[in-house]
């Protein structure tokens, strides 16, 4: 019975998130200013969904949880425009800290900008003549890549959110693990096993062993790269060419297995979404691509697999892909993900026409009694 529940509230959460994915991607530029700091000027990326004008067919339903996003190394606003095109379609504002970007970056500035952040952005929904003026949630979240891992994590030991997200923390030039320990929202650190620039040794793991989070994940994408989280920088990639030597998946697979388990995070911890927590659940527990760690109090999750053998032909598929399953066995549903994660075809047929399908690797969702099954589809003309 749990188990036929637990499917019933995977599905639910599926079609709920092709709903959220509606909304086209506005951006602008903003300048804020830190009295506590000198009047420290604090630029800004914003990225939000689209507003559109009276008497067209989709409208704005607001209000949009926050998250604000800090960059690695050298890294620009271009690196991560992979988070911005995922993430605001599903009903978040994004917004990128574009600060200290030089080689000679400050880090301690750059997690007190972070931290900054997250209050100017809540004070701009009260902003007439804001962008986001009326449309931003009470709720936000600190996320941030390397370097910006980091200050991302000392900068939840300083303000509310309602949870921080890392990909490959970088311990920084000053005293990260005691912050670190301040941290009490839920956490998850994404860590890639074959990470050269910043190794889970000594970064990501002890990064989240002093999370003082009462619930806490780590993340460790088999195979995973450092920069593969984000669009290709020519910075990172240099120092990833150099020190990391056995990456054993592509960009566009990590970014995917990364967005599989950060959209149903972000839809359990900022909009409430409880199906959304136990499709996170379920996948960490199923997925053949990561291995995982944590010291939450999580609900039971019951998995049974049925002993199922498929076969999905041709593969690469150019018009119709085939889906047969062996033993009679009847398939309910078969979802497309992109490579950035996002749901772009849902069939309740054995047959699916794939010709309007942009060519590319996708994940192919597989729902067939109680059991799902994950297999890598290419497209190709």
């Amino acid at each position: 019975m749990k188990t036929v529940l637990l499917s019933i509230l995977s599905i639910f959460f599926m079609v709920c998130s092709g709903i959220a994915q509606d909304y086209d991607v506005s951006s602008s530029s903003k300048t804020f200013r830190d009295a506590s700091r000198r009047n420290r000027r604090v630029n800004a990326r914003i990225y939000y969904p689209k507003i559109t004008k009276q008497n067209q067919t989709k409208v704005v339903q607001g209000p949009f949880p926050v998250i604000v996003l800090g960059h690695g190394f050298v890294m620009g606003v271009d690196a991560y425009q992979n988070f911005y095109n995922t993430i605001v379609p599903r009903g978040y504002i994004v917004v990128f800290v574009n600060t200290e970007g030089s080689f000679f970056a400050n880090h301690e500035e750059y997690a007190n900008d972070l931290a900054f952040m997250v209050g100017a952005i809540q004070a701009e929904n009260d902003n007439q003549n804001s962008v986001l003026s009326g449309i931003v949630d009470d709720k936000s979240a600190l996320i941030g890549h390397s370097m910006g891992g980091g200050a991302a994590t000392v900068a939840a030991s300083m303000v509310e959110v309602e949870t921080l997200v890392t990909f490959a923390p970088a311990l920084l030039r000053f005293d990260t693990l005691t912050p670190a320990s301040m941290v009490s929202e839920d956490a998850i650190v994404f860590s890639g096993t074959e990470d050269g620039v910043t190794p889970p040794e000594e970064h990501h793991i002890p990064i989240y062993n002093n999370l003082g989070s009462d619930c806490k994940y780590i993340i460790n994408i088999t195979g995973g790269a450092h920069c593969y989280y984000a669009n290709s920088n020519f910075f990172c990639d240099f120092g990833e060419n150099s020190s990391s030597g056995n990456i054993q998946i592509n960009r566009s697979e990590q970014q995917a297995i990364t967005f599989q388990f950060l959209n149903s995070w972000f839809d359990y911890k900022l909009k409430g979404n409880t199906a959304a927590q136990q499709t996170f659940l379920l996948d960490l527990s199923t997925s053949n691509d990561v291995t995982s760690e944590n010291n939450c109090n999580n609900p039971q999750v019951i998995y049974e697999p049925a002993e199922i053998e498929l076969t999905t032909f041709p593969n690469p598929a150019n018009k119709l892909l085939n889906i047969k399953v062996l033993d009679n066995q009847k398939l309910h549903k078969v979802e497309f993900y992109a490579q950035n994660g996002q749901l772009v075809r849902t069939s309740i047929t054995n047959e699916v026409n794939v010709s309007d399908i942009q060519p590319g690797h996708y994940l192919a969702k597989i729902y067939v009694g109680e059991s799902t099954i994950t297999k890598k589809v290419l497209i190709q003309r």
